[in-house]
């Protein structure tokens, strides 16, 4: 059985978030700070965790979990979970990636890639001391580079190293960041300033994916590459380099058309876009509470999935939700 909406979107992919807090307050995500913070009661335990994965793997037939936060590692025990998360890899057939920053991997991307975690993208939105500080108010840009530097040795291939690019904030970067990574291992992916109802975006802060990649054009060839349906991102192969440059264009040039991802929040709710404001969301942690069944929980994200967007709406009017903070939803 399979969770298809009203447009024959097929989903199999689920981004589930671990934990609402973060050690960085990014001035995209998290500018304000959220007003209300969980407690560990308020979480999806590990335990309805694996149960969440156990009914979108082995009944939904889903292929890909990908977890993400907050920051997902600061969660007490959260290697011990993917340990756990792999012993049904082998029987559902299933992939794993984690969204990180990175600041806690220092010493352990070893150990996470030990765990069964297939794919690892790390947050790095500038190289610059001064610039790193202002957008997430820490002082560690050397150190999420040298967690770069430990994934490459411990073999991720590639590492992924996603970065938010802002008018007048860091788009003086992209020649930066592509000239210091083009002869490694990774997949550079340079995202587009998304709109959500606390971090005060305006039109004239974003730089179109195009633009970003004329800038790249200037001075390197690039290669289109032939990417999977369901990508997010417009892929490119560096030519004469080893490196990958990707562009994801969220609200430019949406691929709302080839959605097959859905998400779960650290509270157990699901929703159905990264955009929307939860108004036909399930929560599980009641569910479970209520003690509903595989099959009747099957039947909830059945009707769900019907009130999918076609596609999101326009990013002004995206800035004006402001229940959609993306601290809450899991980026």
């Amino acid at each position: 059985m399979k969770l298809i909406d009203r447009f024959n979107r097929t989903h199999d992919y689920l981004r589930i978030s671990l934990t609402d807090k973060c050690n960085y307050k990014c001035i995209y995500c998290n500018p304000n700070l959220l007003s209300e913070k969980l407690e560990k009661m308020d979480l999806l335990s590990f335990e309805e965790l694996l149960r969440v994965i156990e009914i979108f793997a082995g009944e939904l037939n889903f292929k890909k979990f990908r977890f993400t936060g907050g920051e997902p590692l600061i969660r007490k025990d959260v290697f011990n979970f993917f340990n756990e998360v792999n012993d049904l890899k082998s029987k559902y057939k299933f992939t794993t990636g984690i969204t990180t920053n990175g600041s806690l991997l220092k010493g352990r991307v070893k150990e996470l890639k030990q765990s069964g975690v297939d794919s690892l993208n790390i947050s790095l939105d500038s190289m610059n001391k001064s610039k790193f500080i202002s957008i997430t108010q820490k002082d560690e840009a050397d150190r999420i580079l040298s967690v770069i530097d430990e994934a490459i040795e411990i073999g991720y291939s590639p590492v992924k190293i996603n970065s938010v690019i802002i008018k007048g904030i860091n788009d003086n970067e992209i020649l930066n960041f592509v000239d210091y990574f083009k002869n490694m291992d990774v997949n550079l992916r340079f995202i587009e300033f998304m709109p959500f109802g606390s971090n005060e975006w305006e039109r004239n802060g974003l730089i179109s994916y195009k633009e970003m990649k004329n800038i790249v054009d200037e001075k390197y060839s690039l290669s289109l590459l032939i990417s999977d349906k369901n990508s997010v991102a417009k892929d490119y192969q560096m030519n004469d380099h080893l490196a990958k440059i990707s562009f994801i264009s969220s609200i430019t040039d949406h691929f709302c058309s080839t959605c097959n991802r859905v998400r779960i929040s650290s509270t157990g709710k699901f929703r159905l876009c990264l955009f929307s404001e939860g108004k036909h969301e399930i929560n599980f942690k009641e569910l479970f509470r209520k003690n509903y069944s595989n099959k009747d929980i099957i039947n909830e994200l059945h009707e769900a999935i019907q009130h999918k967007w076609e596609k999101h709406p326009e990013p002004e009017e995206l800035s004006q939700m402001m229940f959609n903070n993306m601290m809450s939803i899991g980026g």
